[in-house]
């Protein structure tokens, strides 16, 4: 009875042994920047994968002011022969005034996962992925590509937009209400022509 205790002690110590031994060698590689044996492996190569969070906003703002003012006068009088005759004189103005003012605002807050499609000779990461996303009728497509520096990879293999270097983006809807948005042919043509 005391063999099969002290046995099973014996166990019990080398399963917290083994325990501790991995623990230990997975925080002295992390600490070296060895991939741990606890977190997600971050993308490296080509054909890995990483997840973008995307937090974009822009404000853009112009204000145009214009005016335009001219004036000119003339008069004068005519002798002839000693005589004078009637005196003539013409006063013209014009002015011009305007102003503009154009504002735009825009977000876009997704999760995207994105390739490694070229590891850079610096060590950087060309990143590329699309997302589509089919609502009823309506689809839309966020594209994005850029170039990622492996220290700004999260742990948990994600990085934000705002860390990625030559970005680019762009969000398309298709369906029946991004159609319903754009101007219809005869407009666009009345538009291109400016007759209304």
């Amino acid at each position: 009875m005391k063999r099969k205790t002290f046995v099973l002690f014996l166990k019990r110590k080398s399963l917290l042994f083994v325990f501790v031994l991995f623990l230990c060698c997975s925080l002295a590689g992390a600490s070296y920047g060895v991939s741990s044996l606890f977190t997600t492996p971050r993308a490296s190569k080509v054909g890995d994968t990483l997840t973008v969070i995307i937090s974009e906003f822009s404000t853009a703002s112009q204000t145009a002011k214009t005016s335009f003012d001219k004036s000119s006068k003339s008069d004068g009088e005519v002798n002839f022969s000693g005589e004078s005759l009637p005196s003539w004189g013409w006063d013209c103005s014009s002015g011009y005034g305007g102003s503009g003012l154009t504002q735009r605002k825009a977000s876009l807050v997704a999760k995207l996962t994105v390739e490694v499609v070229e590891v850079l000779s610096n060590g950087n990461l060309k990143v590329k992925g699309e997302k589509r996303v089919r609502i009823n009728q309506e689809e839309e497509v966020i594209y994005l590509e850029g170039v990622v520096r492996p220290q700004d990879i999260g742990p948990d293999n994600t990085i934000s937009s705002t860390d990625i270097a030559q970005i680019k983006i762009r969000y398309e809807g298709k369906g029946p209400i991004s159609e319903a948005r754009r101007p219809g042919f005869l407009t666009r043509i009345f538009n291109l022509l400016r007759i209304f």
